[in-house]
């Protein structure tokens, strides 16, 4: 049996969640989406920041055909309350703490280390009749101790073009990329119109844009444990809208966003899976493997949404680009990136 890791497609880049063994997580039952659910929140939710980060770098249009292409880096931090989660054995059917707590603190995926184990009871039915097995792991580590860090890290790359009417569109795609076991594909877009434009004060400030910009973005990811029918299918999508501000000198240029960000992420469990029970006191096999109930397989969703605030700067070497910015939101983001631009 294969240990599984939940792959997510940061764009260009990936990311790795460890979710420890498939069959420890799903022995749960109805219960490994509620701890799925906490484990991966942080990831999930940075991810989306992640998304609704690093669409521009100024708030004024290209020229009509003008185009640049930019590749940009995103780091999202994670906020305390969500490095650990608070373990309560009443909201679980089947699972206890060894220690014979009520209830104890374990980490997230951007968590630290835990030492506790987690006990899971069931009826197996066996020739000799119904039987009491018990199957006991330790509770899912997170990331942090492993990376060095604590934030959800993201890259891509895009390209963005000067239509008419001062008007901006930019672009985001990932064709289908990844492994025999592993798939992700990504593709987003963001539109910028200038609105200073309308403004007779305009001509007076030529130096100053203010441009309006929404951007959506699609991630999906699909991960096969090995046998016939088993994948694993996560979905993230990303939704802002924000009004743009910049001063754009000929060497430097200061930006500012204000806005809305929002998203949601799912992941799905699909197949059939088996787990063999033992007796807690012999380690002897109780009967034949137990198929997991489809109905118990997890299925978990989460969104969120916050204002954000981003303020940044960009350093203009002719055609070549370097900037970087800072984004007040849930998960607080410092954005990098080049951009090679032809106005």
């Amino acid at each position: 049996m294969k240990k599984i890791i939940l792959l997510m497609a940061l764009s260009a880049g990936l990311f790795t969640a460890k979710a420890q063994n498939i069959e420890e997580i799903l022995v749960l039952g109805k219960d490994a989406g509620t701890l799925m659910q906490s484990y991966l929140q942080p990831a999930f939710e940075g991810t989306i920041y992640n998304l609704n980060s690093g669409w521009y770098r100024t708030a004024k249009p290209h020229r009509l055909l003008g185009f640049d292409i930019t590749l940009n880096a995103t780091l999202s931090s994670v906020p305390s309350n969500r490095k650990n989660f608070t373990f309560n054995v009443a909201d679980y059917e089947n699972v206890r703490l060894e220690s014979g707590a009520s209830q104890t603190e374990l980490p997230t995926a951007f968590g630290g280390s835990s030492d506790e184990v987690l006990i899971v009871s069931k009826d197996v039915d066996t020739p000799l009749g119904t039987q009491t097995a018990e199957f006991d792991f330790e509770a899912l580590n997170g990331l942090g101790d492993e990376i060095g860090f604590d934030q959800v890290p993201a890259a891509m790359v895009q390209a963005g073009i000067g239509l008419p009417f001062k008007t901006d569109v930019t672009v985001r795609f990932v064709p289908k990329v990844g492994s025999d076991s592993f798939k992700s594909d990504l593709f987003g877009i963001g539109v910028k119109h200038n609105i200073l434009q309308y403004f007779p004060i305009a001509k007076r400030i030529p130096l100053v844009d203010i441009s309006l910009f929404g951007g959506y973005t699609k991630l999906s990811s699909q991960y096969l444990p090995g046998e016939e029918g088993q994948s694993i299918d996560m979905e993230v999508t990303s939704l802002t809208g924000q009004l743009l501000g910049s001063v754009d000198l000929k060497i430097v240029n200061f930006f500012v966003g204000l806005g809305y960000s929002t998203g949601t992420s799912s992941l799905v469990v699909n197949g059939d899976y088996y787990f063999q029970y033992k007796d807690p006191n012999t380690g002897i096999a109780l009967g034949e493997p137990q198929q997991i109930d489809s109905e118990d397989l997890p299925n978990i969703e989460n969104d969120v949404t916050s204002f954000m605030t981003t303020a940044g700067m960009s350093l203009n070497l002719a055609f070549f680009k370097i900037y970087g910015s800072y984004t007040l939101q849930e998960y607080n983001s410092i954005n990098a990136g080049i951009a090679f631009s032809f106005r």
